[in-house]
């Protein structure tokens, strides 16, 4: 079962091409002990998917901590308010982070 939103941080937003209508835009989050959740169908049946298995190898090469790529745009003020919850951290990554195509 997936934590709630304020339980989990986003760490990773992917775009991804999918046979199904619509974006194929998922999420993976990580709780405060590190487990990896995804939005993405293949994670809600297998509880693993690309998805995390990317994001676990880059924390594993890392040191256990995920370099998360921000763009050049975002502010100091953008970077304190994002510290102040994990939500105002979720719109941060979204609005600034790189998103990860595959």
């Amino acid at each position: 079962m997936r934590p709630q939103v304020n339980d989990i941080r986003l760490v990773q937003v992917f775009l991804s091409q999918t046979n199904t209508p619509g974006p194929g835009i998922y999420e993976v989050s990580a709780s405060d002990t590190g487990t990896l959740y995804c939005t993405c169908p293949g994670y809600k049946g297998r509880k693993t998917c690309k998805h995390v298995k990317f994001v676990q190898a880059r924390i594993d090469g890392n040191n256990g901590h995920y370099p998360l790529e921000i763009s050049s745009r975002a502010t100091q003020d953008d970077a304190t308010k994002a510290k102040r919850s994990n939500e105002n951290f979720r719109e941060f990554v979204i609005k600034f982070g790189k998103i990860e195509v595959f």
